[in-house]
């Protein structure tokens, strides 16, 4: 169902999609995918880009929250939150595991060995964390993201930091993201929303919505719910033209054939009214 409410909230899963990472970092761990696959250690990536919340419920365990600690790091103190760490752990018989005693220990030091080789750094305190070299905390924070950037980690990260509204503040926005135009004058005001127990009209008597064309150069990703968690349904190529029916965040539900059918939702930011 086109917007419908995951059953959990997205915000606060794992996220294991490498396309959530800067491509730097994304290229490193394709590398090192190979070269444990060569050493034959079953190292597997079991987290990558994490959003805020997650961050602050991690961080809440142990301290407002039952359980042992298991983060120092607040909201967007970790590379995480900028797709610029990942987490690699031991996946054995179908299992997770962090056993580094015995014959085990070897493993996570050759691991660490290997991501050094492909340009990735790993920390002392915490051994599955992995993150790009060379790049600051405080560079992050403000702002200064690593070069060669695109789209689909930036579209990832705008809408976190849109997504964020708890301490501390989030960083600015990455850049390369198209900008909205202003709105031309004289553009008329939304309708008012149905007062309780109206109904709107059906679809035969739906007026389309005021078309936008894409703007990305690599295409803009139609998806079924309003965040980069929920399923691709298709990529709209540059200069599509779509009318947008009404905008959730930074998130704009749109129509394709005109007929002011709801089919999806894509990235607002990408979308230039006509």
């Amino acid at each position: 169902m086109i917007g419908g409410a995951p059953a959990e909230d997205p915000a606060l899963t794992r996220d294991t999609q490498i396309e959530h990472l800067h491509p730097v970092l994304r290229g490193g761990i394709e590398r090192l995918h190979r070269e444990l696959a060569t050493a034959g250690l079953p190292f597997q990536l079991f987290e990558g880009f994490r959003s805020p919340q997650r961050q602050a419920e991690l961080y809440a365990q142990g301290r407002t929250r039952p359980g042992r600690r298991v983060t120092n790091a607040r909201p967007w103190s970790s590379y995480h939150q900028y797709g610029a760490a990942g987490d690699f752990v031991l996946r054995i018989d179908g299992r997770w595991s962090w056993d580094d005693q015995g014959e085990r220990a070897h493993w996570w030091t050759r691991l660490h060995e290997l991501a050094r080789g492909v340009g990735l750094d790993p920390i002392s305190w915490e051994k599955p964390h992995l993150q790009l070299a060379g790049v600051s905390l405080d560079d992050l924070r403000a702002g200064r993201y690593p070069g060669a950037g695109d789209e689909t980690w930036a579209e990832n990260l705008a809408a976190a930091i849109s997504g964020w509204n708890g301490p501390p503040p989030a960083p600015p926005l990455p850049g390369g993201l198209p900008e909205r135009p202003a709105l031309a004058e004289g553009a008329p005001e939304p309708s008012p929303a149905p007062a309780e127990g109206v109904r709107e009209p059906g679809p035969a008597a739906a007026r389309p919505g005021r078309p936008h064309r894409v703007s990305a150069r690599a295409g803009l990703r139609l998806r079924g719910g309003a965040g980069t968690s929920f399923e691709v349904l298709s990529v709209l190529p540059l200069d599509s033209v779509v009318c947008v029916l009404a905008t959730r965040g930074e998130w704009s539900l749109v129509d394709l054939e005109g007929d002011g059918v709801a089919d999806g939702f894509c990235y607002g930011s990408f979308l230039v009214p006509c």
